[in-house]
């Protein structure tokens, strides 16, 4: 069966709730630039239009008195322009006089095509003179023209005080809406957390859709399709565990039957063939206990029907175990009295063994030891084998995971199972050359004796 290819969303590493914040930032940054520069244009035109009307009435008022006899060449205006410069042109738009005399000079003369322009009527004109920028308002009156001439430098000045400011504000304002953003961003994306944390409850033995009552949006359609998912996997798993128990059930039978011609067999054979008749019965031993450990597995406790007694650990269980497994042993020690069934702990005491001496350089290597204290009974088990990588330590508990040594990937699941259905646990540390197993089981108090 061909393989899919995995689906692979790439994002990038920084985290959701800090991506949107810079978004947010980064628009508002643009949009401030944008302000900025709009503000920046609105008030330079704002000025320059105020600059030229106010030299517009300048000049209309020195022609009004140039008509009617009252002024002078050297009168200085100063109003809402500031100071300003007069000079007077003949019809002819030459330079006849300036209220400045550095101003009189010819290098200082506006263009005569520009000074006729204004016999007309009221106008202005911007453009260098003598190699300075300046704004003029030109107004005809009866012997010529009259020019207004003003320095706008004031408005650069003006203009380069109101970047500064736009800028700081600009700064000030990207700031505050990357905290706003992140704020924002957090409360927006709460019920997406919200739906992370539940989606981690979800388990093999717990795969029960996510209640939401919210609208069908962005976290509603994901929801939905987490819970399409959930409901996917929980048919997948039943149909799994009806498989199993219905292969499981169908080969009990028949393996039931081979191990008791087997057992007939070696009864009535030869010596000489009764060694390979002995290796024939182990296998369908292992086989035998494969398809029990896949039928317990599929009905998904281990004992339907507990079945508790008083279970000396070292004698009805360890050498028991120790037994099936020639060159492994029992360390010394005291014995310990616990509740429990004693075909399940046996069982979960062979699977850590046959676990440690598929690991193990050889049987001899194994060894089970038990102690108690606290409280508790301690059955460890080790072995001198490769070890286990860190990152696997806790996946070698789940169904079907296989190691390095082979092995039904059901061993080290059962052997869990049957340690929590006793009150207990099972924990593993590992490196190279020393595994142990040790499970912690509660020990039998007196009141339990009766």
């Amino acid at each position: 069966m061909k393989r899919l290819p995995a689906l692979r969303l790439t994002t990038p590493r920084l985290a959701l709730t800090w991506r949107v914040a810079l978004l947010a930032g980064t628009a508002i940054a643009l949009l401030a630039g944008l302000t900025m520069v709009v503000t920046y244009q609105v008030v330079r035109a704002g000025l320059y239009q105020e600059l030229r009307r106010t030299l517009k009435e300048d000049a209309g008022v020195v022609a009004a008195l140039y008509n009617s006899g009252e002024g002078s060449a050297r009168t200085s205006l100063t109003g809402a322009t500031g100071g300003v410069v007069l000079q007077v042109y003949d019809p002819a738009g030459n330079l006849l006089v300036a209220s400045r005399p550095e101003f009189e000079l010819a290098g200082a003369a506006l263009p005569p095509a520009d000074v006729l322009a204004g016999r007309g009527v009221p106008t202005t004109w911007s453009g260098p003179v003598d190699g300075r920028p300046m704004e003029a308002a030109l107004a005809p009156f009866e012997l010529g023209i009259v020019v207004v001439l003003t320095d706008p430098a004031y408005i650069g000045a003006v203009l380069a005080d109101l970047s500064r400011n736009l800028l700081i504000a600009a700064v000030l304002l990207v700031v505050v809406s990357l905290l706003v953003g992140y704020v924002v961003a957090a409360a927006s994306l709460r019920p997406l957390v919200r739906l992370a944390r539940l989606a981690g409850t979800l388990g093999p033995e717990h795969l029960e859709p996510i209640e939401y009552d919210g609208p069908r949006d962005e976290i509603g359609r994901l929801t939905a399709a987490l819970n399409g998912l959930v409901e996917r996997l929980r048919q997948a798993l039943e149909a799994q565990r009806v498989f199993l128990a219905e292969t499981s059930h169908e080969l009990r039978t028949p393996l039931t039957s081979l191990r008791g011609f087997l057992d007939r067999a070696v009864r009535r054979a030869k010596p000489e063939v009764r060694d390979d008749l002995a290796d024939a019965q182990r296998v369908a031993g292992s086989m035998a206990r494969l398809v029990e450990d896949l039928l317990q597995l599929s009905r998904g406790q281990l004992v339907v029907d507990p079945n508790p007694h008083l279970v000396e650990l070292r004698s009805d269980v360890l050498g028991l175990v120790a037994g099936e497994f020639p060159g492994v042993r029992v360390a010394s020690g005291q014995p310990a009295l616990v509740l429990g069934d004693p075909l399940r702990l046996t069982q979960m005491v062979r699977n850590l063994t046959a676990n440690a001496v598929r690991a193990a350089s050889e049987p001899g290597a194994v060894t089970l030891g038990l102690d108690a204290g606290d409280g508790y009974a301690t059955v460890s088990v080790f072995d001198d084998g490769p070890g286990i990588a860190p990152e696997l330590l806790q996946r070698i508990f789940e169904k079907f995971y296989k190691g390095a040594g082979g092995g039904s990937g059901l061993g080290l699941a059962i052997a869990r199972q049957v340690a929590e259905h006793h009150d207990g646990s099972i924990a593993v540390e590992s490196r190279p050359g020393s595994t142990v197993f040790r499970v912690r089981l509660p020990l039998a108090d007196a009141g339990e004796d009766e």
